[in-house]
């Protein structure tokens, strides 16, 4: 199994029952077309679910943890601006990122405030996946470092 199909197969067990996984909007906004793919859609409620997954030993989140937080944030409002969604949620699987974000006076906490995208700390269940999970951030981190 790839990195990118665990992580996938991972979302669908945090996903509440009733909600589609990996829905895609097409999008015509602004003069331009394109396409928007979220973690999890229940169109009776036009709630999306983006899952920022990420696993650490206890350390501060790192920078890029951050800028995926920022990103799903962003998708979100965005995604509310242009009235496709009605409202949205983020889980957050690692603990360190979810206390910091909820305690940082981060522009990212005060736009979500702003525009109702609740941040919930949503663990996997199972040790053996946040493992698994945390083992890819490695490799990531470190093939990043190799290449710089």
């Amino acid at each position: 199994m790839s990195n990118t199909d665990l992580l996938r197969s991972s979302e669908s067990e945090l996903l509440p029952e009733g909600y589609i996984q990996g829905h895609v909007f097409d999008l015509r906004a602004f003069g331009h077309m394109g396409s928007v793919e979220i973690d999890g859609w229940r169109k009776d409620t036009g709630e999306a679910i983006e899952i920022c997954q990420s696993e650490s030993l206890g350390e501060a989140p790192k920078p890029g943890q951050k800028r995926k937080l920022a990103s799903d944030i962003l998708k979100l409002v965005f995604l509310c601006q242009l009235g496709v969604i009605q409202r949205g949620r983020i889980f957050v699987t690692c603990e360190e990122l979810y206390t910091w974000f909820h305690t940082s006076h981060a522009w990212i906490a005060a736009a979500s405030k702003l525009y109702k995208i609740a941040i919930e700390l949503k663990r996997h269940p199972s040790k053996a996946i946040r493992k698994r999970i945390r083992n890819i951030a490695l490799i990531a981190r470190r093939e990043m470092l190799d290449a710089a």
